[in-house]
């Protein structure tokens, strides 16, 4: 299929295809198909067959899973850039063990797994590449977990609203959620009145202001350091 330049450019920058050659890279965009989705459509459903996987263009989805209860629990918010759903490729699941809905308007490439596995299967240095960037992935995903088990609200709020600020950044600091903040709260594991006392307190303290989706990182310096304790 004709791919237009700039979903050629995302693909090739994201890890899953950029140490493919060229051939390979041709091959793959023969089994690919373009989603655009509004705000609030679901994109896949948990237990849909899984037969692909993604990479977001533009815009943001959440993945999340429902209880028993039928409670939500925001599992992970991907942004343009990142793909999701690999597990596809190499677990063979029957179906997905999530739901991935957007929260904006976005554009998503599917990915056909049995097409990219083909691929893999052909160049073992390209699998090697893969499956090292999956565990990169695999670490950060436990790093995230013994963050949620192991720490308390205060911890798991400030350190969600400094991922981005880079390090060396020691002033105010501003940052306009894109996301609603109850999604933020399952994110990161506290009921909404948690995190709406969290908000309030750290304002009192003087390390936040908080102007509906606008915050403001008074004191970074103060807030990495307790996130280090």
């Amino acid at each position: 299929m004709h791919l237009e330049a700039t979903l050629r450019n995302a693909m090739r920058i994201c890890p899953l295809f950029r140490d493919l050659t060229q051939e390979e890279f041709l091959k793959i965009i023969e089994h690919i198909s373009i989603c655009d989705l509004r705000m609030d459509d679901m994109l896949f459903r948990q237990q849909d067959p899984a037969k692909d996987f993604f990479l977001l263009v533009s815009g943001k989805m959440k993945l999340s899973l429902l209880s028993f209860e039928g409670t939500e629990k925001v599992v992970d918010i991907i942004n343009p850039g990142v793909s999701f759903a690999e597990a596809v490729i190499f677990s063979g699941i029957p179906g997905y063990p999530v739901n991935a809905t957007a929260l904006a308007n976005s554009k998503v490439i599917r990915i056909n797994a049995n097409a990219y596995m083909g691929i893999l299967e052909g160049s073992p240095k390209t699998c090697f590449k893969v499956m090292a960037t999956l565990s990169m992935r695999l670490h950060n995903l436990i790093g995230e977990i013994d963050r949620l088990s192991l720490h308390n609200a205060t911890y798991r709020l400030i350190s969600f609203l400094l991922e981005g600020i880079p390090d060396e950044m020691n002033d105010r600091s501003e940052i306009n959620l894109s996301i609603p903040k109850h999604v933020v709260a399952s994110r990161i594991s506290v009921t909404p009145e948690t995190l709406s006392r969290t908000l309030k307190r750290l304002c009192q303290e003087g390390l936040l202001e908080v102007h509906d989706s606008h915050i403001v990182l008074v004191n970074p310096i103060e807030l990495r350091r307790l996130v280090s304790i």
